[in-house]
């Protein structure tokens, strides 16, 4: 994938992050956006909107010419560090540890950034664990030596401590000595201190809870806090960070930094609304609520649209964060609202939501051209209907654009027709690397995005016993609509299990992955739908597990009974039409409108009509143009051989699996318009039995107009390439 697509205009010597840093990718001076008080950038999207790529963007392009640390949040590696040695570390110190190695590893302008302050807050902690002996306790300080440049004099002060002290211990080291170490530790450093280093130290942790402006003091507070776990724990872990960033400070305002440093360091937390990432963030927000600012700008990453759920403590009014799209025009205004008390305000105040752009249809076209390269072009008709099939199951997704163009980079179709969003997803991927180092295999497109999209990035509330049946979970959900529809194949799917998950916390860990939620639809994202219903289709032979969940459907929506209320098709029976017409074909859903066509309000009809209508055909030969067309025989009266005409020109339109055929708009206005002339016939007739003031003239004549009018709204909408009935998951479809 290219690393900077879709971000153009954010990467560029103007865009916000060029300002936000003040400098360039080209290493040129830009004037600084915002400030002394920043916000905590957050990327939102979900999965496959590119946010770690952005992140890896901004490492690669910005980081030789402004200090830049990068963290993935979701990785085990600091949890796997931490649990070597569980009572002088965690998961937090050691991502601070890994974010100060780098720091400590820059060649650019002003040098390497020492970080003293932090150093001494976790020899602390290394210092502090009541249950370890002499040499676990000093061998563990001497592992942050690596922190501090060599010959530093924060290193000589802090390891001669260390050094001095173990020889007293070496006659004791069967008996733990965490109090004694770590007095001797701190009695050392301050004892060899400089002015400045008291200083530096008492600017820092002479602010620790209970230290009362005595530095060393602090130090051993943060060094019980730790030990206690808990909330007092994270309050030590908080101020650790707080450290970090006073050392970052420190670099850039002292005499050589002001003479040689330009702009501001970067902090990149990836998957930063995991546990991690949300432990780093949440004390750097409070700080700078509090008026602790620093310049340190950290862009983190996070699936909701909203930010994640820490930021609005009690369900609090995410509407109110400031959000910012690029391609809008004018970088964003922000500043921190009015009227926060600290320790109550919410985190939300500090934050500015940058939302992940998705490609615009000229971006998807050139995306597809690149990946085919020097190879031939096919010919007009196959190109629009590759592009189609993409910008619907994309949505504009980058990770979908890429990985289908790479797939359909190497297709043949003989005829357009040929070209299905099925036939793009049966694809075979080259082999090849992902956008986090992993190997591809040769495989259909559809299992790689699964992997990418799912399979690698299960929520992170998912209890673990779930873990291993996630995706065969959400496979069932393709066919289901609302959670009363998800809920009935749950109980059926997880017969059996002690453990079961149901529909509504379903519901809301999609929520967390990013999924983004439709009223119509369990599984919001039409792209995502269609990888689930084809792994659900291939599930099990002649694609039994398909039939299988639509017949269970249609028997819980039969014991309900045609006439009960549903909130998405009116009615049960419609509702069992629908899952009757993906299983079943159309035959006895022709009978079934046939027999209410008369029975209901025709709006109410209607609208069954395309609820019933929105159901996906996968493994049999498509014969709905000929149906819509009246080029096969239907057995029955005019009426009914009109509505089976009707009903596959609506499914052709609702199912949405290639690009509408131009005869589509006159399929769907013929039937409309022979079913308005058979109302129009059935009032005249009513007019010579009762008079022209008869209730069935009146029924019979509004739903000849009704009817009429459906025919130019609905045609006009096919001419538009638009679906009939407007879809959280199919509103980028039309136009095109």
């Amino acid at each position: 994938m290219r690393e900077e697509l879709g971000f153009d205009e954010l990467l560029d010597d103007g865009g916000l992050i060029a300002r936000l840093l003040g400098r360039t990718a080209a290493g040129r001076k830009r004037e600084l956006l915002y400030g002394p008080d920043l916000p905590v950038v957050l990327l939102v999207g979900g999965p496959g909107m590119g946010k770690g790529r952005l992140l890896r963007c901004v490492r690669d392009r910005f980081g030789p010419r402004v200090p830049v640390a990068y963290l993935d949040c979701a990785l085990s590696d600091c949890r796997e560090q931490a649990e070597q040695r569980p009572g002088s570390r965690s998961d937090v110190t050691e991502a601070l540890r890994l974010i100060a190695l780098q720091y400590g590893d820059w060649a650019g302008d002003g040098g390497k950034i020492a970080v003293p302050r932090l150093y001494a807050g976790l020899a602390a902690v290394a210092a502090s664990d009541r249950l370890a002996h002499a040499a676990p306790l000093v061998d563990e300080v001497g592992r942050l030596e690596s922190l501090l440049p060599p010959k530093s004099f924060w290193r000589g002060v802090l390891m001669g401590a260390a050094n001095n002290y173990l020889g007293f211990l070496g006659g004791l080291v069967t008996t733990p000595l965490a109090g004694p170490f770590i007095n001797a530790l701190l009695d050392g450093l301050f004892a060899r201190l400089s002015p400045e280093g008291r200083s530096a130290l008492t600017q820092g942790y002479g602010d620790y809870p209970g230290a009362g402006g005595n530095p060393q003091a602090g130090l051993r507070s943060l060094g019980g806090d730790f030990q206690q776990g808990g909330e007092a724990r994270r309050i030590a872990e908080g101020f650790l960070f707080r450290a970090l960033r006073q050392d970052i400070d420190a670099a850039y305002s002292s005499v050589r930094g002001r003479l040689s440093r330009v702009g501001r360091p970067a902090l990149l937390l990836d998957h930063a609304d995991n546990s991690l990432g949300r432990r780093l963030l949440k004390p750097a927000l409070e700080d700078r609520e509090r008026g602790h600012h620093d310049r340190l700008v950290v862009f983190a990453t996070a699936r909701r649209e909203d930010g994640g759920r820490f930021l609005h403590r009690a369900g609090g009014p995410a509407a109110e964060t400031a959000r910012w799209e690029p391609f809008t025009g004018a970088l964003p205004d922000w500043s921190r609202p009015p009227g926060g008390v600290p320790d109550h305000a919410p985190l939300w105040r500090g934050v500015l939501l940058v939302r992940m752009p998705v490609l615009t249809r000229d971006q998807q076209k050139a995306e597809l051209s690149r990946l085919r390269g020097g190879q031939e072009q096919p010919d007009t008709a196959v190109r629009l209907r590759i592009h189609s099939g993409v910008h619907r199951l994309s949505g504009g997704r980058p990770l979908f654009v890429t990985r289908l163009g790479e797939a359909a980079a190497a297709l043949q179709f003989p005829v357009p027709e040929d070209c299905t969003d099925w036939t793009l997803l049966d694809a075979r991927v080259p082999a090849g690397d992902d956008d986090e180092g992993r190997r591809v295999a040769d495989r259909p497109v559809a299992d790689v995005l699964i992997d990418e999209l799912v399979t690698w990035q299960r929520p992170e509330e998912l209890p673990p016993e779930h873990r291993a049946h996630w995706l065969d979970l959400l496979t069932h959900l393709s066919v289901a609509h609302d959670v009363e529809c998800a809920q009935t194949l749950m109980r059926a799917v997880q017969e059996g299990r002690d453990d079961q998950l149901s529909a509504y916390l379903i519901a809301d860990l999609m929520e967390d992955s990013g999924w983004p939620r439709c009223p119509r639809h369990f599984i919001g994202d039409l792209g995502l739908r269609r990888l689930l219903t084809r792994r659900l289709h291939l599930l099990r032979p002649g694609g039994a597990a398909w039939h299988t969940d639509h017949a269970l459907l249609q028997g819980h929506y039969r014991d309900l009974g045609n006439d009960h209320p549903d909130p998405l098709f009116r009615t049960a029976g419609a509702h069992r039409m629908h899952h009757l017409l993906a299983s079943d074909g159309a035959d006895l859903v022709t009978r079934y409108l046939a027999g209410t066509f008369l029975t209901r309000p025709l709006t109410d009809w209607c609208e069954e009509l395309l609820s019933i209508a929105d159901a996906a055909l996968i493994g049999v030969a498509d014969d709905r143009y000929a149906h819509a067309l009246g080029e096969i025989h239907v057995h029955g009266d005019t009426r009914r051989r009109l509505i089976d005409r009707l009903l596959h020109a609506v499914w052709l339109t609702e199912d949405r699996t290639q690009p509408l055929d131009e005869t589509v708009p006159g399929a769907l206005r013929g039937p409309l318009r022979g079913l308005s002339e058979e109302l129009a016939r059935i009032a005249d007739e009513a007019v010579r039995d009762q008079g022209p003031e008869g209730a069935d003239v009146a029924r019979a004549a509004e739903g000849a107009a009704l009817l009429v009018r459906m025919a130019r709204e609905w045609g006009d909408r096919a001419e538009d390439k638009q679906p009939l009935q407007r879809c959280g998951c199919t509103e980028h479809i039309g136009f095109g």
